[in-house]
């Protein structure tokens, strides 16, 4: 099961100028990023864990739900881990304007993680979806990288970075960390940003679950 982030827990600094080339407004930006980070990780879980379950399936029956988990989890913020695996290459990597290297931030700095606070909560959503593994996006940050300006190109770098916890059936933590890419400060598309970032941040994330939770099998 995919769980979205809560809204709050969206954390830009480019909205301003994706608004100025779309005239999209702030909460209209934040769903689409919220709702296609979403889309990108179902995509990548359900060629190692089908039927993956989205929150967005059917927004008007599983709101409650939702609802429901948001206030049965509480945020937190810990240590990255030792890695499992360090880089996840793009493979529409071309020059700075496509999206770089997908990498999890390093094991000494913190990242935004969730406890469960209510006992009751992954019961509850394994008897009612059939899930055996619950995926929580639990903030996503889009920012400047400081001192990253190229004089060459005339842009420096964005970062997204999407921090996440998966934990089984039984409330027993898989992986939990943070991955980020990279991409140009040219790039105010967001259906383009999507394309560059989500879809390598969601593979890494997929193929990191899939590496721990069948170690053996061919990746």
């Amino acid at each position: 099961m995919i769980i979205p982030f809560e809204p709050l827990m969206y954390m830009s600094e480019i909205d301003q100028k994706i608004n100025q080339q779309t005239k999209w407004e702030f909460k209209e930006i934040r769903e689409f990023f919220r709702h296609q980070l979403d889309s990108q990780l179902k995509l990548k879980f359900q060629s190692i864990a089908s039927p993956v379950v989205s929150f967005y399936t059917d927004s008007a029956k599983t709101a409650k739900d939702l609802a429901y988990t948001y206030q049965s989890t509480s945020i937190s913020f810990d240590i990255i881990g030792k890695p499992t695996a360090t880089t996840v290459e793009n493979k529409k990597q071309s020059g700075i304007k496509n999206g770089q290297l997908v990498v999890e931030i390093s094991e000494d700095k913190k990242f935004t993680s969730i406890k469960t606070k209510n006992k009751e909560l992954i019961p509850y959503l394994n008897k009612k979806y059939k899930s055996e593994y619950f995926v929580f996006i639990n903030q996503l940050d889009i920012k400047s990288v400081p001192d990253s300006y190229d004089i060459a190109s005339d842009s420096y770098q964005r970062e997204v970075t999407v921090h996440y916890t998966i934990i089984d059936k039984d409330s027993k933590l898989i992986t939990a960390g943070a991955a980020t890419s990279k991409f140009t400060s040219k790039e105010n598309n967001p259906k383009k940003i999507v394309a560059l970032t989500f879809g390598p941040i969601a593979n890494y994330i997929a193929t990191k679950f899939n590496t721990i939770v069948n170690p053996t099998k061919p990746k």
